[in-house]
């Protein structure tokens, strides 16, 4: 039984009160260390977020100018279809805007709106406003690609530069 009276007592004193406090505030220190810790790279993530331009996907808008390229290529045979289109291909070029306003795209913002300044001006019955609408669908491809290259920013403004003078070679000036 005198096993059982040393177990009652222990054979060390209890720890001393000031090593316990200094244990606790170390607790407390490494524990807020962690709070912080966890603030701070909440903070970094919602600011890096926040700085970040939202993304566009290129692919979409191919696909948009690709559709966009099919559906005129069909509206060009007869005067009733391309009228339609010329109508229809203006909702098209307001989602190219809002894309290109998110990617922060400048020449081929200016080139989407020459087109749909094109669309609203242009006669169906008359086949070089057709043709120039083509040329402007297909300028689109270039200039995302001038857009998401940095060497090809100079093609890109020669691009647009020659795309105006079309736009006002082919199509009479508006009278304002």
């Amino acid at each position: 039984m005198a096993n059982r009276n040393e177990s009652l007592f222990p054979a060390d004193p209890l720890p001393d009160p000031l090593r316990r406090l200094e244990q606790a505030r170390a607790d407390l220190s490494r524990i807020a260390r962690r709070g912080e810790d966890r603030v701070e790279a909440t903070a970094a993530t919602e600011t890096a977020r926040a700085e970040a331009p939202p993304q566009v996907d290129p692919a979409a808008i191919a696909a948009r100018i690709d559709l966009m390229r099919a559906r005129f290529a069909k509206a060009r045979g007869d005067a009733i279809s391309a009228l339609l289109f010329l109508g229809d291909a203006q909702r098209d070029c307001d989602a190219l805007l809002e894309a290109c306003e998110t990617a922060q795209w400048q020449m081929m913002a200016t080139g989407v709106d020459l087109l749909s300044d094109c669309l609203r001006r242009a006669l169906p019955s008359e086949e070089r406003h057709l043709n120039l609408v083509g040329l402007l669908i297909d300028a689109l491809y270039a200039l995302r690609r001038a857009e998401s290259r940095p060497d090809m920013s100079r093609a890109g403004e020669d691009l647009l530069r020659g795309l105006r003078l079309a736009v006002l070679r082919e199509l009479q000036p508006l009278n304002v």
